[in-house]
């Protein structure tokens, strides 16, 4: 496994839990739409408020991937994701792509074997999300500056998330989850 995805993956629950607690709540909860009916994603936008209560679900969701991730909980970080077999965790480069919750399951596995709890730190600089008007599904974008360490070597780097949640009648889960950086090629 490339050590971007794993340092990705790492970043992942506080900087989307960043990007929702930061963004939501500044977005509509429709999209924008331009004089010619194009939906845009200026996050420049005015302030504009979300459905509270969409909010603070996906707030939870959030918080709880973000637990189950330091905790080294696979249980509870796949309870994160939406069962659908087309579920899919996006990586940076070539074969970086698992979908459904097998692949899902074997990439955080190994995720959980390359990284020193406690030591991450982000800082999104810009974030960006939505949700429908049903209170259905929802999308978060961020890009951050993350640092971290595995064995005491510190490591800083640049990257971009998305992602997308549904509502099911369990709660809200992630049905896309993607992470890139633009950074060095080092793999494991």
């Amino acid at each position: 496994m490339s050590k971007k995805l794993i340092w990705i993956s790492l970043v992942l629950s506080g900087l989307i839990l960043g990007a929702c607690q930061a963004g939501l709540h500044n977005r509509k909860t429709g999209p924008r739409k331009s004089a010619n009916s194009t939906p845009t994603t200026n996050s420049s936008a005015p302030p504009s408020s979300a459905d509270p209560k969409v909010v603070e679900e996906l707030k939870e969701l959030l918080a709880r991937h973000d637990k189950a991730l330091s905790d080294k909980n696979l249980n509870g970080v796949m309870g994160t994701f939406s069962t659908d077999a087309n579920t899919v965790l996006l990586g940076t480069g070539q074969g970086e792509r698992w979908a459904g919750q097998e692949a899902i399951k074997q990439a955080y596995t190994e995720i959980f074997e390359e990284f020193d709890a406690g030591t991450l730190e982000t800082n999104c600089d810009w974030k960006t999300s939505g949700a429908d008007q049903s209170g259905t599904m929802a999308w978060l974008a961020a890009t951050c500056l993350a640092k971290d360490s595995m064995k005491g070597d510190k490591r800083e780097y640049v990257l971009n998330i998305t992602a997308t949640v549904v509502k099911k009648d369990i709660g809200w889960r992630f049905v896309m989850l993607h992470m890139s950086s633009a950074g060095d090629d080092d793999d494991d």
